[in-house]
């Protein structure tokens, strides 16, 4: 698959999977929180994968940091996430899980941003759409 075709996924897939972490349908919520982990894992995975391909490329250098940011994001996203389920499993401390739920709704949201803006750059730098100044 494309290297484009991958960040525009992580996207796409970062989009859903914000839309499953705050979508609550009584007596689904073992399957979207199911559904969650599992967008998580790939979009851990894409964002490594996205960040490795990118280095190979000739990319503007600061479109690899953006890249490289987004899957240091992604890493910490899934251990902020670990730390949820284990507290809705055991159901621990709702204080500290709520602040640790704030901290994953707002990487995921950093993640969606930074995704997009390296898959939009990516795009644009692929097909000549800009220069340098």
């Amino acid at each position: 698959m494309s290297l484009w075709k991958t960040l525009y996924a992580m996207v796409w897939l970062a989009f859903l999977q914000i839309v499953l972490g705050v979508v609550d349908v009584p007596g689904f919520k073992m399957f979207l929180v199911s559904g969650h982990v599992v967008l998580g894992l790939v979009i851990l995975g894409l964002a490594h994968y996205d960040n490795i391909e990118i280095k190979k490329t000739g990319a503007p250098e600061r479109l690899k940091r953006t890249a490289k940011a987004t899957a240091i994001l992604a890493t910490i996203q899934v251990l902020l996430g670990i730390f949820l389920l284990v507290n809705l499993m055991l159901i621990m401390n709702d204080l500290l899980a709520g602040v640790v739920g704030f901290l994953h709704l707002v990487t995921a949201l950093a993640i969606i941003t930074q995704a997009s803006s390296v898959a939009t750059a990516y795009d644009m730098w692929e097909e000549k759409e800009f220069t340098k100044s």
